[in-house]
């Protein structure tokens, strides 16, 4: 019996298994009390950022969560795949620490509230199309549910969330050119050096029904994403993965040797996306790569957005891995 048709006893037993689990105390400093402090902690965020919302709304739109390591170019390809500028990319980002997630204005009611990561505050932005001469209309997302909506006098605020981080906080941005049914997040970096940021990473990713693996031809055989792609293998997660940054002269030969590892580890079934290296790629120009360069994982995602067998298919998988 699939899992999602069973939904009202698995949450009534979730529920339960929450509050044990939320109940548990480990105060004394005994061996292995700070392991069973983090699988507490783990458990929990599992629950609460996605088990238990997925379940509770299997029609809510697909939560894509872009992961890598830094320099992998993550927020480029974010701002590439929804066609404008929606979060910064560069040499500040691996001390950034709020995560931005883009979705369709159709779309927002399903992250205004509490739904899903609801540790993190929202703070939106509006749709492009409903900014005034660069400004934000405070009007148009007041601040409920724990949210903060920037109005035109708070650019500087905004800045300095986006900069430095404000803590435990989810930007959120509106797109009519994303999908309707699909939500990008982009991630911190999964080897920031804020320890913090490493952690959101993880979080996030629990909180996703697909997970985009972000590497590049210099960094796809480091030990901190393929610790992810393992963890994502045990946990039968929908994944992706994007091999980033290749030049046109080595793009066949690293493609065939990621190719060749993804196999060894028992994952040579996942979609694998190559973008090439271009001037694009380190913010050249418009910071945007070509349509082309994006278009056949944007086809992809989209498709698993919008078919409903596919969306049934990547949210039981992960909810049968968790």
């Amino acid at each position: 019996m699939a899992i999602l048709d069973v939904r009202p006893r698995l949450l009534d037993a979730l529920t339960a298994l929450r509050a044990r689990v939320d109940a548990a105390r480990f105060p004394l400093p005994l061996p292995g009390a700070d392991r069973a402090r983090r699988g507490r902690a783990e458990l929990l965020a599992q629950l609460d950022d996605y088990l238990v919302p997925r379940l509770r709304a299997p029609e809510a739109p697909l939560l894509a969560v872009i992961g890598g390591s830094t320099g992998a170019g993550k927020s480029t390809l974010v701002n590439s795949l929804v066609g404008r500028r929606v979060t910064e990319a560069g040499v500040l980002r691996p001390t950034t620490r709020t995560p931005v997630l883009v979705c369709h204005p159709d779309d927002r009611q399903w992250f205004a509230g509490q739904r899903v990561l609801p540790q993190l505050t929202r703070v939106w932005v509006p749709a492009q199309g409903e900014r005034t001469d660069g400004g934000y209309e405070e009007e148009a997302y007041p601040a409920a549910y724990g949210t903060t909506a920037y109005g035109p006098g708070d650019r500087g605020a905004r800045a300095a969330g986006e900069e430095g981080g404000a803590a435990g906080a989810l930007r959120v941005e509106t797109d009519p050119g994303l999908a309707r049914g699909l939500a990008l997040l982009d991630a911190p970096d999964i080897d920031s050096l804020v320890a913090r940021n490493r952690d959101l990473a993880a979080e996030l990713i629990c909180a996703a029904d697909i997970w985009v693996l972000v590497t590049t031809a210099t960094r796809y055989a480091d030990a901190v994403p393929w610790h992810l792609l393992r963890t994502a293998k045990e946990y039968d997660v929908t994944l992706v993965t994007v091999l980033d940054r290749v030049p046109h002269q080595v793009a066949a030969e690293v493609s065939h040797q990621y190719a060749a590892l993804l196999t060894a580890a028992g994952l040579g079934e996942v979609p694998r996306f190559t973008i090439p290296e271009l001037p694009e790629s380190a913010g050249g120009g418009s910071g945007l790569l070509p349509g082309t360069a994006v278009a056949a994982l944007r086809d992809w995602l989209t498709r698993h957005a919008q078919d409903p067998a596919a969306r049934h298919a990547a949210a039981e998988r992960t909810a049968a891995g968790v």
